[in-house]
């Protein structure tokens, strides 16, 4: 029992010195990072299932995989790489 409330004690002064040393920069640097991630998992995963419920037609599963990467591409490239770097921007402005 007294073991819980000393450990709860360590990681509460661990948690609140982090939050001490990122302060405004957290919540842009968490936004930053789930958006690369979100770009990740939302892209590949959503590749994977789509192409397993395509016939099993090479032909058609070409088309879509050119296709796929063609639109995924433009989709970062023109939209969330243009808004990662504004949030890179205001992350340096910050510190």
């Amino acid at each position: 029992m007294t073991i819980n409330i000393i450990l709860l004690f360590i990681l509460g002064a661990i948690f609140f010195l982090f939050y001490r040393y990122l302060k405004k920069r957290a919540l842009l640097i968490i936004a930053k990072v789930s958006l690369q991630i979100g770009i990740l998992v939302l892209f590949i995963g959503a590749f994977f299932r789509l192409f397993v419920t395509l016939p099993s037609n090479p032909f058609i599963k070409i088309i879509f995989f050119i296709t796929y990467i063609w639109c995924t591409i433009g989709i970062n490239v023109n939209f969330m790489l243009p808004l990662i770097s504004l949030i890179d921007q205001k992350i340096d402005k910050n510190i």
